[in-house]
């Protein structure tokens, strides 16, 4: 018979706030059976102390390498970080040395598939054999974007064109085409400032109204 669980221990079990949580990342989990052998040397780097780099962890990385993964994913696989990864692809020394041998082997072992592959399927899939032969020989097979350059005659000087526009209207004064005055240099009226003040109210008075007014 299941116990009931107390008003209490239902609000410890449900997140603050009432958001429902983030589901745990999971990580594929890995068959040993799957995994290379890997037997690396002893280390000769002394300094960090004990290296973190074991076969197990060099055959977890090697195997995800293998599948197409990425370095980084190939670490955190192998429970360790991209940047200690990249440190051991750094370092000199064993068991260094030995894993960037077998991480480059690897690497090359995936690209070898993957060529044989699309190789195998270019007789079916024209496109795949133009594709590789773009990527292999990107001088003779890659596409050309041909972008047209703006044509000479549309360089221009902007004193030039304006030498111009006066030769113009000085030969249309000698010919009496253009009237004497042009817009150019033309003069400006300048508008009477805007005054913000209401208008001013002027009393008016009648002379009946001043009579009345005017002591007798």
């Amino acid at each position: 018979m299941k116990r009931a669980t107390g008003g209490r221990e239902r609000l410890r079990a449900s997140p603050p706030g009432g958001r429902p949580r983030k589901p745990a990342k999971t990580l594929p989990t890995i068959r040993r059976k799957d995994l290379p052998r890997v037997s690396l040397p002893g280390q000769t780097r002394s300094q960090g102390g004990k290296t973190k780099l074991t076969n197990h962890r060099a055959a977890i990385v090697l195997h995800a390498i293998s599948c197409g993964c990425y370095r980084e994913t190939a670490a955190e696989l192998a429970g360790i970080k991209a940047e200690t990864l990249s440190h051991w692809m750094g370092w000199s020394g064993e068991p260094y040395e030995t894993f960037q041998r077998l991480v480059r082997k690897t690497e090359a072992g995936l690209e070898s598939r993957m060529v044989n592959i699309l190789t195998g399927q270019a007789e079916v899939r024209p496109e795949l054999a133009l594709a590789i032969l773009e990527r292999k020989f990107p001088q003779r097979w890659a596409k050309v974007t041909v972008v047209a350059a703006p044509p000479h005659h549309l360089t221009f000087n902007v004193a030039d064109i304006l030498g111009k526009v006066q030769e113009r209207i000085a030969q249309g004064r000698a010919q009496g085409q253009l009237p004497r005055a042009t817009i150019i240099n033309a003069p400006v009226k300048t508008a009477k400032p805007h005054d913000p003040r209401p208008p001013r109210l002027t009393v008016v008075s009648t002379e009946a109204e001043d009579s009345e007014i005017k002591p007798t």
